[in-house]
């Protein structure tokens, strides 16, 4: 199973851990993204996004915003 069809609290066991993970944008709604950044910050831990270029410029600001420096973006 990829990362991307793991259910969403299961993700956010993964960030809170301080693993990190690596997962299709596609996959997930946009308010499901943030709360994953939000994770990915406060434990430390890494958020990878891929087929980040679908998503709209205020949707990958909200994102970044939320990881503050724990969230990347892969076309």
């Amino acid at each position: 199973m990829s990362f991307s069809q793991k259910m969403q609290n299961q993700l956010e066991e993964i960030l809170s851990a301080g693993g990190g993970v690596e997962i299709s944008a596609k996959t997930k709604m946009h308010n499901q993204l943030v709360d994953l950044a939000k994770c990915a910050k406060r434990n430390g831990a890494h958020l990878s996004l891929t087929q980040a270029s679908g998503l709209m410029h205020n949707q990958l600001i909200d994102i970044a915003r939320a990881g503050a420096g724990h969230v990347s973006f892969k076309d």
